[in-house]
C-alpha cells in the first residue's frame, strides 16, 4: 500500500462534518466514511488535533461534531491562491495545503494566528475530469497526466493503451488518485485527438447538444419595421480577415452638410437568442468562442453565427447601431444608439481595405482579393474608407496622447495540410486597415459604456486594474541594465513611460522580450459590474458590445442597452457571478489557444533537428533559458546543461544566467543560434541546444 497523505485525508474527514453540520459521528463511522484505511488510534489523534484547533467538538465517548463557534470562510482556488468569495481578497497558502485540490474548486478555509491560510476542505466539489494517455504496466492501467506529478489508476477491462482518454477522479486517499474512464478521444498520434484533448483539458465544450441545434434551425428573421431605423440605402460594408465566416460588425459612412456620420453596426444577436432559452443557456455555458490554431469552436451554433446573425453582404440584417457624428476636422460632435436594419454593400478583407488605403483607388489586383481575381470598387467606397482611415488615425493618436498602451502585434499562423499537420507558417502584422476597425469598435464600446453609466443602471464593464508594481520594478531594473533611461514606477503617467519604452525598443532584438515582460506585468482584464476603468486603454468607461456572436458579455450588454432604450426594467440578474464565469471561461479559452499554438510549434519543429535557427533569449529561470526563434516565433528551452563551455547558474536578482568559470553572461534579448534537441507532443515541449558561432 502506498503512503497515505495526511493533507488529503484530513480534508476528506472534515468534509464529512461540513456536509453534516448538525450530526455527531463516532470513530468507526468516520473511518468507514474514508474507506477504513486508518488505524483507529491514528484517526483518533487527527480528530483530537481538530478539537485542539477548535474545528470540532468532542461531545464525549470519542464522538465528534462540527464546532458552532469557529468562523469558517469560503474561497475559490485560483492559480495556487485562495480568493475569498465575499471580499475578493487573495491569499497564498502553502503548497501542501493545495494537495488534492483543483483549479476553480470552492473551499472552506481559515486564517490562523500566524496569519497563514489553512484550507480545511472543499464545500462544493464539481466533477473532476482530467486528460491523459493510458499506459499499461503489467496488470495495472493508469492515465499519465502531462505536466503533473501523479498518475490516475483505472480498473477497466478494456485495453486503452496509447489512447488519450478523459478520466474522472473517484477518490484520492493515497499518493495517486484512482478513477474511471469517461470516454476515449482516440489514438495519441491523431491531430483530431490532440485538439479534442486540449479542449477537454480546459473543460471547453465543442459539441452542441441536439436540442440546441434543433432550436437554432427553427429561428427565422422576423421583426417589426417600426422598431428599427431603416439604414438599408446607406453605404455600408464589412472588413474582416480573409478566412472569416461570421461577420458581427459593419461600418456605414454618410457625409452631408459638412457633417460626417459613421454608423458602427453590430449583429443584433439578442433579437434571436432569448434570455434563458436553450440556446442562451448553452451560450452562457460556453461564454466565448475559442480560436484554436486550425479551427474555431463557436459560442453559438453555425445557423446563427454564420447565417442568421452574420452581416453577410447583399442581405437585410438586424443590428444594434452606434451612430457617431464628426465635423470636417474629425472631432466628435454627438452620438446616439438605436436598433437598425442594414444591407451591406460590400465585404472587404483586411488586405483589400489596406490596398484602398495605400493606393487610394478602387482597382484591387487579384493577389490582394478574396476571390483571387481583380476587384473594382466604386469611388464612393474608396472615399469612405480613406476618410474613415483618417478619422481612425486621429482617434488612435488621441488615445496615445491619453496614455493608451500600444503593442506592435505580430501573429503567427501555421498553414496545415488535409490531416491538420503544420507544413508552413506566415506572419500577420497589424496594418492601418486593422486599426481602422479596431478604433471604431473601441469608440462604440466606450459610447455604450457611457450610456450605461448615464442611465445609472447596473452594467457589465470590461475593466483592467493597474499593473503589478513588483513586476514593473523588475522591468525597470532590467531595461536600465541594458541602457534604457526609463522611470515607470515614479512617473505620474506610467502608461506613457511604458509606451516610450516600447517605442525605443522597436526593431531591436529585445523588442519581443520587452513586449512579453510588459504584458506579464499587466493585470488581467476581466468583466465586472464594478467599473474601475481600463488601465491599458486609459478609458474611464469601457465595455464589450461589438462581438455578441462570439462573447456572452456583449450579449448581456445588448440586453441592458435594449432595456435602457425601451425604458424597461432590466431582468438581468446575478450579473457579478456571470461576469466571474465569463472571465474564467475567457481565461480557459486563452490557455487552450496557447496550447494549440504550442502543439503546432512542436509538430512543426519535430522533424527539423538538423537545422540551425536564429533566435533570442525570451526568458530564464533556474532550469535554463527560453529561446524564441526569430522567423516562426516557436519557443523552447535550453537547459543549463546544454549551454556550452561552462556550468551556468541563474542570478534571480539581476535576471542573468552566468557561467561559473568563464563568467560569460546570457541576458534577455541576447541573440543565439539553436538546434532542436528533442520535442515532446504530449507535454507540448521543445528542447533546444545552443550552437556556437
Amino acid at each position: 500500500m502506498k503512503k497515505i497523505i495526511p493533507e488529503i485525508l484530513t480534508k476528506k474527514i472534515l468534509h464529512l462534518f461540513f456536509e453534516n453540520k448538525r450530526k455527531t459521528f463516532n470513530l468507526k463511522q468516520i473511518n468507514f466514511f474514508i474507506g477504513n484505511v486508518l488505524d483507529i488510534k491514528f484517526l483518533k489523534s487527527i480528530l483530537y488535533e481538530f478539537v485542539k484547533y477548535g474545528f470540532l467538538l468532542n461531545t464525549g465517548n470519542d464522538k465528534f461534531r462540527l464546532s458552532k463557534t469557529f468562523r469558517f470562510l469560503k474561497g475559490r482556488i485560483s492559480k495556487r491562491k485562495v480568493i475569498d468569495l465575499e471580499t475578493g481578497l487573495e491569499f497564498k497558502p502553502r503548497r501542501s495545503e493545495l494537495k488534492g485540490m483543483f483549479e476553480g474548486e470552492l473551499v472552506y478555509y481559515f486564517i490562523n494566528k500566524r496569519e497563514q491560510i489553512r484550507i480545511l476542505t472543499f464545500y462544493k466539489r464539481e466533477e473532476i475530469k482530467l486528460v491523459g494517455k493510458v499506459i499499461n504496466e503489467g496488470k495495472y492501467q493508469y492515465v499519465k497526466i502531462p505536466k503533473k506529478d501523479y498518475k490516475v489508476f483505472i480498473n477497466d477491462k478494456k485495453n486503452y493503451e496509447n489512447e488519450i482518454v478523459v478520466v474522472k477522479i473517484k477518490d484520492w486517499l493515497y499518493e495517486d488518485p484512482y478513477g474511471e474512464v469517461l470516454k476515449s478521444l482516440g489514438d495519441e498520434n491523431e491531430n483530431e485527438t490532440q485538439i479534442h484533448a486540449i479542449l477537454e483539458e480546459f473543460s471547453l465544450p465543442y459539441v452542441f447538444p441536439k436540442e440546441v441545434l434543433k432550436e437554432a434551425e427553427k429561428i427565422k428573421i422576423e421583426y417589426n419595421k417600426k422598431d428599427r431605423e431603416d439604414y438599408k440605402k446607406e453605404l455600408t460594408f464589412t472588413i474582416d480577415p480573409v478566412d472569416a465566416k461570421d461577420f458581427d460588425d459593419a461600418i456605414s459612412f454618410k457625409k452631408e452638410n459638412n457633417k460626417i456620420e459613421v454608423g458602427i453596426h453590430i449583429a443584433d444577436v439578442s433579437h434571436f437568442v432569448e434570455k434563458d432559452s436553450v440556446i442562451d443557456k448553452e451560450a452562457i455555458k460556453r461564454a466565448t468562442s475559442v480560436y484554436l490554431s486550425d479551427r474555431v469552436v463557436p459560442m453559438l451554433p453555425e445557423k446563427l453565427s454564420n447565417d442568421v446573425c452574420s452581416l453577410n453582404p447583399k442581405e437585410d440584417k438586424l443590428v444594434f447601431s452606434v451612430y457617431v457624428s464628426f465635423d470636417n476636422n474629425f472631432n466628435i460632435k454627438s452620438s446616439r444608439i438605436s436598433k437598425s436594419l442594414i444591407n451591406s454593400n460590400e465585404r472587404f478583407s483586411y488586405a483589400e481595405a489596406q490596398h484602398i488605403i495605400d493606393k487610394k483607388n478602387g482597382i484591387i489586383p487579384k493577389e490582394s482579393t478574396i476571390l483571387n481575381k481583380e476587384k473594382r470598387v466604386s469611388k464612393e467606397l474608396v472615399d469612405s474608407i480613406t476618410t474613415l482611415n483618417s478619422i481612425a488615425e486621429k482617434l488612435k493618436n488621441k488615445r496615445k496622447n491619453n496614455g493608451s498602451i500600444f503593442f506592435s502585434k505580430e501573429e503567427v499562423r501555421f498553414k496545415v495540410n488535409e490531416k491538420g499537420e503544420p507544413v508552413d507558417f506566415m506572419i500577420k502584422k497589424q496594418k492601418k486597415a486593422n486599426f481602422l476597425i479596431e478604433e471604431f469598435m473601441l469608440l462604440a464600446n466606450v459610447t455604450v459604456a457611457e450610456k450605461i453609466i448615464e442611465s445609472k443602471r447596473k452594467g457589465v464593464f470590461r475593466v483592467h486594474d493597474k499593473p503589478d508594481e513588483k513586476k514593473i520594478a523588475e522591468i525597470e531594473r532590467f531595461v536600465k541594465n541594458i541602457g534604457y533611461n526609463i522611470n515607470i514606477i515614479n512617473s505620474k503617467e506610467p502608461n506613457k513611460e511604458i509606451n516610450k519604452l516600447l517605442a525605443l525598443a522597436e526593431k531591436k532584438p529585445e523588442k519581443n522580450v520587452l513586449d512579453m515582460m510588459v504584458i506579464r506585468a499587466m493585470s488581467k482584464a476581466k468583466y465586472s459590474t464594478q467599473n474601475i476603468g481600463h488601465f491599458g486603454l486609459m478609458f474611464e468607461n469601457y465595455t464589450h458590445f461589438t462581438s455578441p456572436i462570439r462573447r456572452y458579455p456583449d450579449l448581456i450588454v445588448h440586453r441592458i442597452i435594449n432595456d435602457i432604450l425601451n425604458k424597461e426594467k432590466s431582468n438581468q440578474t446575478d450579473l457579478e457571478n456571470t461576469c466571474l464565469h465569463c472571465s474564467t471561461m475567457e481565461e480557459r479559452a486563452t490557455k487552450a489557444e496557447r496550447a494549440s499554438t504550442k502543439l503546432m510549434q512542436v509538430k512543426y519543429l519535430q522533424d527539423k533537428t538538423d537545422q540551425v535557427f536564429k533566435g533570442v533569449i525570451s526568458g530564464m529561470n533556474e532550469r535554463g533559458v527560453f529561446v524564441e526563434i526569430n522567423d516562426s516565433k516557436c519557443e523552447g528551452m535550453v537547459r543549463m546543461k546544454d549551454i556550452p563551455n561552462d556550468f551556468y547558474n541563474f542570478d534571480k536578482r539581476t535576471n542573468i544566467v552566468v557561467g561559473q568559470n568563464t563568467l560569460q553572461e546570457y541576458v534577455l534579448g541576447d541573440p543565439v543560434l539553436v538546434k532542436v534537441q528533442k520535442t515532446n507532443i504530449e507535454k507540448k515541449q521543445i528542447d533546444f541546444k545552443i550552437i556556437e558561432n
